[in-house]
């Protein structure tokens, strides 16, 4: 074999095992990303939340569209990016609070082993633009709206406002084109595009108290239809004047109650004197006049009286005290 021949031989074969090495790497640098998504998936569900900031970190730190695009290419690397940014958000969001006006995050006092977050969600924001090529109206909706949403839950709407305006004014050509077509891919991206604008107008602005922005954003848009237009001026309009509910009051009717007349006590010793001169005194008569004991005696106390069963047979029940004493006094 000529030298010219091996040598050529050689450089292919070298170029080939390059290749498969830089494959290889790419592959293990996407299965690592796949990894760690995992992990701090289940470590976010379990509660785990320094975990799933150490995974979620390291993941996003290594996660840019131009490593991703030579293994998947450009839409599947977009996705996986797309999946670690938004799980970083949420990560975020669990683990930190606002600690001054300004927007400059902190970690909550109820979390433990957290370390290195964020400063701002504008610095969450900076890093994902970044991570999708440097320009704001790159980066996918579905990563932008929890970013606003983060903003929101944090009390930062300056920071909300400036995000979406900024990828609203970055948005490529190509896709305001594909707005405006009856393509396939163009209901879902137009779907997107109302959400962010229906987030920016009955969200972020009203939580600014800037009402008028909203409504000339509204009419200054060339790309929503105009039904979506009137959805979103009929919700405006209630935004601005609320309207006021009020309770019907159940009308019972009340019955007139009649006062209780409340007597003195000397109102009492009274009317008890005057009901003891007007009662007729009693004479001390006979033995006769003395009151039955019989009728002292309650019915069920009643011993000693004949009863008739439903046989037709006559039963004497037992005499009791009483009634003895009853008859030693009659026979006196």
């Amino acid at each position: 074999m000529p030298a010219t021949v091996a040598t050529r031989y050689a450089q292919i074969g070298s170029s080939s095992i390059n290749d498969m090495s830089t494959t290889s790497k790419e592959k293990s640098l996407a299965s690592h990303l796949k990894t760690l998504h995992q992990k701090a998936s289940r470590a976010l569900i379990l509660g785990q939340n320094s975990a799933a900031w150490e995974h979620s970190r390291t993941a996003v730190e290594h996660c840019t569209i131009e490593r991703l695009a030579a293994e998947y290419g450009e839409q599947q690397a977009r996705q996986l990016c797309c999946r670690l940014w938004i799980l970083y958000i949420c990560v975020v969001s669990s683990v930190t609070e606002v600690a001054e006006t300004d927007g400059t995050l902190r970690i909550k006092q109820s979390v433990d082993g957290v370390r290195g977050v964020p400063e701002s969600v504008r610095s969450v924001w900076t890093n994902v633009v970044s991570a999708f090529g440097g320009c704001a109206g790159d980066v996918d909706s579905e990563v932008l709206v929890p970013t606003v949403l983060l903003s929101l839950k944090l009390r930062d709407a300056r920071t909300a406002r400036d995000i979406v305006e900024s990828w609203l004014a970055t948005l490529s050509d190509e896709y305001m084109s594909l707005l405006g077509s009856q393509s396939v891919g163009a209901q879902q991206t137009m779907a997107s595009y109302v959400r962010v604008c229906e987030l920016y107008m009955l969200h972020v602005l009203p939580q600014l108290g800037d009402l008028n922005s909203a409504y000339e954003f509204l009419r200054a848009s060339t790309v929503v239809s105009d039904s979506v237009k009137k959805e979103f001026t009929k919700r405006l309009d209630a935004l601005r004047n609320p309207p006021v509910l009020t309770r019907k009051r159940k009308t019972t009717k009340s019955r007139a109650r009649k006062p209780k007349l409340v007597q003195s006590p000397v109102q009492m010793v009274a009317k008890t004197e005057a009901a003891v001169e007007t009662q007729p005194e009693k004479q001390v008569g006979t033995r006769n006049d003395l009151p039955s004991l019989a009728s002292l005696v309650p019915h069920s106390a009643k011993i000693g009286v004949r009863r008739q069963t439903k046989t037709g047979a006559v039963v004497r029940r037992p005499r009791s005290t009483l009634s003895v004493a009853w008859r030693v006094v009659r026979r006196l």
